[in-house]
């Protein structure tokens, strides 16, 4: 019986087989999930016209209130409120002054008069059948007063749960005919979908090596429109994949040239800007404008900065390797940047931190301008987010045959959900006060430390703060260069 079934149903039928399952179970959840659907906007409507039925009988009851209030016609008004409790399908009606004292009120149960009501309570959470609308209202010459207006909320749930009952029968048969009908849809198409299914796949994952299929043999014209789409498909995508391709080789060499031209007009503006500040008249021995002369110097290094940054990132997109190589020593780096920094800091009155290994760090192999433009930048980004008295350290230490360097800060940090993309170019989130204004420091820091195959992450610092870190391998023996 077990061969009998394996010829019945041989290997390139089972993926059918399983096609037609989840067909049909796909459809079972869609018709569930348009009832369940289908009833909660049942609900929903059903609870917003209570609510806006309490909503107008509430000002309706107000203004009756008021009305006979100020006339001080209350007993007519107890009489008015059993009228419309018998027909209005109201439960209770209460009135009660300032301190809460029942001055008027009608039931349709006695009992319910002395209740305590809970107005303000959604209608999903009404637990013991009665739905509470309460507002002010002017009591005239008894000043001011609440009234509240109950109803019952018992047809109303006996409503929904017919709506929920007829649902329930609704989805049951629309889940026999879905899973019948995707049974036989799935026996009928999956066989020849899958021959199509690795075409698929290989168009996914390399569209410029799309070939067209060809429909013969493959039988049914529902399947022979699918090749002749897919073919459509295939041809555009790939196309749309070359012509991307030529765009952004362009968009790159334009930016580079753009950001190449700017690097001599911002190199005169530095220069203007410096000369301007020298011959600047300094009455008292201070210069005049000189908060305006600072934003001018640090708006212009904040441009240059992010020029260079795009220069340096553009260049590293077009090549794979690296254009120069030697053997670079990062403790000496670490030292230089410490060293080109404390001005910076004296001046923002933070403190920096050289902490070295006792044991020697080995040497890397990469591109020094590129390493120490790393570490600045990540120092640059320690120091504008440090407050005045804060410190700012830069660390180097040997790792299983290879270097790290860390550079942590005692200012806000990073919050965690943000630290899986602060190293993406243009990074702009409510986060960006805390890694930078730009969103190309850091991606450039990514870049230059993949390239030197290392890699690069981002803690919290002790007590507190932001700490930045990125590994680098040891260079090779000088024989093995």
């Amino acid at each position: 019986m077990g061969q009998v079934r394996a010829r019945a149903f041989p290997s390139n039928m089972r993926l059918s087989f399983w096609l037609a399952l989840i067909f049909a179970l796909f459809g079972a959840a869609i018709a569930g999930g348009l009832v369940a659907r289908h009833v909660q906007l049942a609900r929903r409507e059903a609870y917003g016209q209570q609510e806006r039925l309490g909503s107008i009988t509430l000002s309706a009851v107000g203004a009756l209130v008021q009305a006979q209030a100020r006339q001080g016609r209350f007993i007519e008004l107890g009489r008015n409120f059993g009228e419309l409790v018998r027909q209005a399908d109201v439960a209770t009606i209460v009135v009660r002054d300032r301190k809460g004292r029942r001055m008027v009120g009608r039931s349709d149960d006695p009992a319910l008069v002395g209740r305590e009501p809970r107005p303000g309570r959604p209608l999903d959470r009404v637990d013991d059948g009665l739905y509470d609308v309460e507002g002010p209202v002017d009591l005239g010459p008894k000043g001011k007063g609440t009234v509240t207006v109950s109803f019952r909320t018992a047809k109303l749930e006996g409503r929904l749960r017919d709506v929920a009952a007829e649902g329930f029968g609704t989805a049951v048969t629309a889940l026999l005919g879905l899973a019948l009908s995707a049974w036989f849809l799935g026996m009928f198409a999956g066989e020849r979908i899958e021959r199509v299914v690795s075409r698929i796949e290989s168009l996914a994952a390399a569209p410029e090596k799309f070939r067209p299929l060809r429909a013969d043999g493959m039988g049914g014209f529902e399947v022979s429109r699918l090749i002749q789409a897919f073919n459509r498909m295939g041809a555009g995508l790939k196309a749309e994949t070359a012509r991307r391709r030529e765009l952004e080789a362009e968009k790159r060499e334009l930016s580079a040239m753009l950001v190449h031209d700017l690097k001599t007009p911002l190199t005169v503006i530095r220069s203007g800007i410096a000369l301007l500040a020298e011959v600047a008249p300094r009455p008292g021995g201070k210069r005049e404008h000189n908060r305006t002369f600072e934003l001018l110097e640090m708006s212009t290094m904040r441009l240059q900065r992010m020029v260079e940054d795009v220069l340096q990132i553009s260049k590293l997109e077009e090549s794979s390797v690296l254009s120069r190589t030697e053997r670079v020593e990062m403790t000496g780096l670490a030292r230089d940047c410490a060293k080109d920094f404390e001005l910076v800091v004296a001046d923002r009155k933070q403190k920096l931190e050289l902490r070295l290994d006792d044991a020697p760090s080995p040497p890397v192999l990469g591109d020094p301008a590129l390493l120490r433009r790393v570490l600045d930048n990540l120092v640059h980004n320690a120091v504008e987010h440090t407050p005045a008295g804060g410190t700012i350290a830069i660390g180097v230490r040997p790792e299983q045959g290879g270097v790290v360097v860390e550079v942590s800060d005692s200012g806000p940090g990073v919050p965690p959900e943000a630290r899986a993309d602060v190293f993406l170019k243009f990074f702009q989130k409510d986060v960006k006060r805390h890694v930078g204004n730009v969103g190309l420091g850091l991606a450039l820091c990514e870049k230059v430390v993949s390239r030197h195959g290392g890699t690069i992450g981002i803690g919290d610092a002790v007590p507190k703060g932001a700490r930045f870190y990125f590994t680098l391998p040891g260079a090779p023996a000088p024989e093995e260069v």
